[in-house]
């Protein structure tokens, strides 16, 4: 009996490999990771994975010995070595948001018929693919229309898609941005911000064909002793889901189309000035502000960057007094949030701008210029 106590002590060591605060793996459990590190052995990698989940699944709550972790990382690498090429392509291309490219890749990727962590890796990337292209397909656009008090907009989001099944937008936390810019004729600028926080998206419902508008919020655009005032809103999501059929797809934003209203005082010409003529008075020294602020105004909204990029040549050859003054417009075209602060800032701008091009704005949702007097109508929140 003197080996008595050294037994109990190997017994009680072999217990507490198997024991957690669960209880003691089952004989079963050990089992099937026995025959999964065999066929692990044998070069059965798939056989070796399901036998391993077979031995995690009896273990229930309990912990299996630490040559179960081991294993699982060796099945995982053995599993991962095939795809990490196309996994690098794969996020590369999700990071540059070139949903085409990592379509092609990621059926490349189910034509290998992955198995154990490479398949819950191709599934996870499926899903988001699935939920991009979803999430473009909605037709996600702000959309402001006047209320009857002047100057006063009521912001609404619209959705509409074509996928033949309804779709359920699950995004807990989202804020509608808005910023409204003035100038006067003497090139004095007044902006406005704000930051309202919208449950809109909370949980809509967006079936197949038919059109759905959720409202944001009313906002007030003041234009009092001004030559022009726009205000502009976009819509900023956090994370969220998408709910198409039996499936949620993870979102990481939802992106909408922003929106523009333009206020011009009544006593402009009417019509829109094209940007040739914006350049030539450019090109002419832009001897008078108040008629180079007129002429920046009444551009269309859509073709301010192409005037700003025809005139670019012009305005480099201004010396820094005279870049400072047409700053003004400057400001007004770029509709920059935190536009340069002197001359010289502007020209390296313009420098940089000219060499590499400027991306375009997303499109926008422009309702015609607003030509009520100025200065009416009161504040909403």
């Amino acid at each position: 009996m003197k080996h008595a106590p050294v037994l109990a002590a190997i017994v009680a060591a072999l217990l507490a490999s198997c024991a957690t605060q669960g209880g003691v793996v089952s004989a079963a459990a050990l089992a099937h990771l026995d025959t999964a590190e065999r066929l692990e052995r044998e070069g059965d990698l798939r056989g070796s994975r399901t036998e391993l989940e077979f031995a995690r699944s009896l273990a229930g709550t309990s912990v299996l010995p630490q040559r179960a972790t081991r294993l699982d990382l060796a099945l995982e690498r053995t599993e991962l070595a095939p795809f990490e090429a196309l996994f690098t392509e794969l996020n590369l291309a999700l990071e540059e948001r070139e949903h085409e490219a990592a379509e092609r890749l990621l059926v490349r990727a189910e034509q290998l018929q992955p198995f154990g962590v490479a398949a819950a890796r191709v599934t996870a990337y499926r899903n988001i693919v699935d939920a991009r292209r979803t999430a473009e397909s909605l037709g996600l656009a702000l959309v402001a229309t006047p209320t009857d008090n002047e100057g006063e907009y009521r912001i609404s989001l619209r959705a509409r898609h074509e996928l033949g099944e309804t779709v359920r937008l699950r995004c807990s936390g989202s804020a509608l941005k808005f910023l409204s810019v003035g100038v006067s004729e003497t090139g004095i600028e007044s902006r406005a911000r704000r930051r309202v926080l919208t449950d809109a998206l909370a949980d809509l419902e967006l079936r197949s064909g038919e059109e759905v508008t959720a409202p944001l919020g009313t906002f007030y655009v003041p234009s009092r002793g001004l030559v022009a005032a726009r205000a502009r809103w976009s819509l900023a999501t956090l994370g969220g889901t998408l709910l198409r059929g039996e499936r949620e797809l993870p979102a990481n934003s939802f992106e909408a189309v922003e929106c523009e209203v333009l206020r011009l005082d009544p006593r402009l010409p009417s019509g829109e000035v094209e940007p040739d003529e914006f350049v030539r008075y450019v090109e002419r020294g832009a001897p008078s502000l108040p008629a180079l602020l007129e002429r920046a105004a009444r551009l269309a909204p859509a073709r301010r960057d192409e005037a700003l990029r025809r005139a670019t040549p012009a305005l480099l050859r201004y010396i820094d007094p005279e870049l400072e003054r047409v700053a003004p417009a400057l400001r007004w075209l770029t509709g920059l949030d935190e536009p340069p602060a002197d001359a010289r800032e502007w020209r390296t701008w313009l420098e940089s701008r000219e060499r590499r091009g400027d991306p375009a704005r997303p499109k926008l949702d422009l309702p015609r210029a607003d030509r009520q007097s100025v200065g009416q109508g009161s504040a909403r929140a």
